[in-house]
């Protein structure tokens, strides 16, 4: 018989539980603004790849990653949270975000971007430094340390149609 432990080891774990446990593995920022600007970078990023490359399915999933960073760090009234003027850009940065996602996991399909996304973490759970403490930007960022391993996801887009 299968027990309830058993049962929750074999559910697929949610983009929020992951990104969360990275959070508090690496004590990443809880500050909303940290957030908004990793989001401003990631896409950029992702606009500057070539849809259907592995390259740009993990900026698609690193997308996803930090803008679920922000959700965790303001789930909810997030306007109360950043100054008036700043609130606009917000707006419509999380309007691409949405265009993007909702773009791009029709393109790549729900499946392919779920293994996707598993890999991406995985990647980045392993950028711990030597010491096996973060390293951090001046501005919080995680950086990525000496035992990082990029996401191998080539096999996934091969499999694609």
């Amino acid at each position: 018989m299968i027990s309830a432990e058993d049962m929750e080891a074999m559910r697929p774990r949610m983009p929020h539980e992951q990104v969360g446990e990275f959070m508090q593995a690496f004590g990443a920022s809880l500050d909303p603004r940290m957030w908004i600007k990793l989001i401003d970078e990631e896409l950029a990023e992702l606009y500057k790849e070539q849809p259907r490359t592995p390259n740009h399915l993990k900026e698609l999933c690193d997308l996803l990653y930090v803008s679920t960073g922000l959700a965790l760090t303001a789930p909810e009234h997030i306007g109360m949270l950043i100054p008036e003027k700043e609130r606009a850009k917000v707006v419509k940065q999380q309007a691409k975000v949405s265009r993007a996602l909702n773009e791009y996991l029709v393109f790549y399909g729900e499946n392919l971007f779920v293994e996707a996304f598993n890999r991406v973490h995985a990647s980045n759970m392993s950028k711990l430094g030597k010491d096996g403490q973060p390293i951090k930007r001046e501005d919080g960022k995680i950086l990525k340390g000496p035992n990082y391993k990029e996401p191998v996801l080539d096999d996934l887009l091969e499999r694609s149609p």
